[in-house]
C-alpha cells in the first residue's frame, strides 16, 4: 500500500508565500526591468546610421541614373554601341574587383554565362521591342514608376525583416527596364537598355556588397559619387527634377536618421531562449 504522506498535487504554493507589494516596490522593480531591457537593446547613434544609410542613397540614385539613361537613349543622344562598350569596361572591372584571383575554369564559366546572356537577349530583343505597341505611353511610363517604387520598397538593404523580398525586388525593377525598353527607337536600343538594367540591378549590387564588407570608406566615396553624378545629369534635364532629388537626398541621408535616433527610446524588444532559431545562410562558391 502506498502511504498517505505523500500528497499527489500538481503544483502547491503556501498561503504565507504571497506578498502584497506596494505600490513604490512595484515602481522600483518596473523601472529595473526597463533598465535592463533598454541596456540589452542595439542603440543607433545617428553618424552611424548616416553613413549606413549610404546604401539606400544610392539604390534610389541608380534607379534615378537608369531613368536618365532611358532618357537619353529614347532621344538618340547616345549610341547604343558606346553604352555596350561601357557596361562591358565596368563587367570586366568588376569581375577583377570580385574575383582576387582569376582561374581558366572560372573564365570559361563566365565567358559560357556572358554568351548565353549575349545571344539568349540578340534574339528576345525584337521581341521586347513590339511587346508593348499597343499600351499607351503613359500607362508605361506609369507602370515602370511603380514598379521602380516596389523595387527600392523591397530591395535587401542589411535588415533581416520580412518585409525584404531579394526575387521580388529584382523581377520588378527588369520588368519595369523591358517597359521602358520596349518604347525605344529600335530593338538595339532595347537591348542596349536591358543588359544595362542587368549590369545595374543584378551585378553590381554584389559587387557593392563586397565594396562595403572591404572598406567602407570607398563605399561612403561611392555614395557621394551616386549624388554627384545624379545631380550632374539631372541638372541638364531639368531643374525642378533636381530639386526634388536633392531634397530627397537630404530627407534620406540626414532627417530620416535623426527621427529613427529619437523614436528609439520608445523601443522596448526583449530577447531570450524561447525566440525562434535562425539557420544563417551561407553560399560557398564553387569557383572560388
Amino acid at each position: 500500500m502506498l502511504s498517505n504522506k505523500y500528497q499527489k498535487v500538481l503544483y502547491n504554493i503556501p498561503a504565507h508565500d504571497f506578498q502584497i507589494l506596494d505600490d513604490d516596490h512595484e515602481y522600483k522593480m518596473t523601472s529595473e526591468i526597463n533598465r535592463s531591457i533598454s541596456s540589452s537593446c542595439y542603440r543607433h547613434i545617428y553618424w552611424s546610421t548616416v553613413a549606413e544609410s549610404g546604401l539606400i542613397t544610392q539604390q534610389a540614385s541608380l534607379v534615378v541614373l537608369f531613368a536618365i539613361l532611358f532618357i537619353h537613349l529614347d532621344a538618340n543622344d547616345l549610341q547604343p554601341t558606346n553604352i555596350l562598350f561601357i557596361n562591358a569596361l565596368i563587367g570586366i572591372i568588376g569581375l577583377f574587383l570580385y574575383r582576387r584571383r582569376i582561374s581558366m575554369k572560372l573564365l570559361q564559366e563566365n565567358l559560357k554565362t556572358l554568351s548565353i546572356f549575349l545571344l539568349f537577349g540578340s534574339l528576345v530583343s525584337p521581341v521586347v521591342f513590339t511587346l508593348t505597341k499597343t499600351i499607351s505611353t503613359d500607362t508605361i511610363y506609369a507602370m515602370s514608376t511603380l514598379m521602380m517604387l516596389t523595387h527600392l520598397i523591397f530591395y535587401d538593404y542589411g535588415s533581416e525583416t520580412a518585409m525584404v523580398q531579394k526575387a521580388l525586388s529584382f523581377s520588378v525593377a527588369l520588368f519595369s527596364s523591358v517597359c521602358l525598353a520596349s518604347r525605344l527607337s529600335t530593338s538595339f536600343h532595347t537591348f542596349c537598355l536591358v543588359t544595362s538594367a542587368v549590369l545595374v540591378f543584378a551585378l553590381w549590387p554584389e559587387l557593392r556588397k563586397y565594396i562595403k564588407e572591404s572598406s567602407f570608406e570607398i563605399f561612403s566615396i561611392l555614395t557621394v559619387v551616386h549624388i554627384f553624378a545624379c545631380v550632374i545629369l539631372l541638372s541638364r534635364l531639368s531643374i525642378l527634377h533636381t530639386i526634388l532629388y536633392s531634397l530627397a537626398v537630404l530627407c534620406l541621408t540626414f532627417l530620416c536618421p535623426l527621427w529613427l535616433v529619437s523614436l528609439q527610446k520608445y523601443k522596448i524588444s526583449i530577447r531570450g531562449a524561447w525566440e525562434e532559431a535562425v539557420v544563417p545562410e551561407q553560399v560557398k562558391d564553387k569557383f572560388a
